[in-house]
């Protein structure tokens, strides 16, 4: 009878620390597939009235290339401004540049998009401009390498 109290008692505080104890955590594999959506923005172009910033994201294959202009006067009226966006890609035909005119903050704004599908490996770049008659160029660019 003695042994069986022990063999129980040994059962029971077995089945005890069983739940007691911290689980095991199971090692998952990382996901695999097209890697997740990231912007990257340029160096700011020379500034003038504005700085402008070239800009890219990227999710997966698919690539949307925009402008960013800011305002360098604290005393900015907001005012509208022409801009003109373009990118290029190796592999893809040329796409016509994107001339666009946008009402800018005293905060600044984002300024246009162009969207494509780049294959994996390859650079895409992104110039973005003043285009307004009589002020001073404030280009930027910025080039991205998309993942595989």
């Amino acid at each position: 009878m003695h042994r069986r109290r022990t063999a129980a008692t040994l059962a029971g505080a077995a089945v005890l620390a069983a739940l007691t104890a911290p689980a095991a955590v199971a090692a998952t594999p990382a996901p695999t597939g097209p890697p997740g959506p990231f912007t990257t923005c340029g160096t700011p172009g020379a500034p003038g009235f504005l700085t402008t910033r070239a800009c890219i994201e990227v999710n997966g294959l698919q690539v949307r290339l925009f402008g960013q202009a800011y305002p360098t006067d604290p005393a900015w009226v907001p005012q509208n401004v022409g801009f003109k966006l373009s990118g290029t890609a190796p592999g893809l035909p040329p796409g016509p540049a994107l001339y666009t005119t946008v009402l800018v903050p005293a905060g600044g704004t984002s300024v246009g998009e162009i969207l494509t599908t780049a294959t994996c490996g390859s650079s895409v770049t992104a110039n973005f401009s003043v285009d307004n008659g009589g002020w001073p160029p404030s280009t930027a660019t910025v080039t991205v390498t998309v993942p595989c």
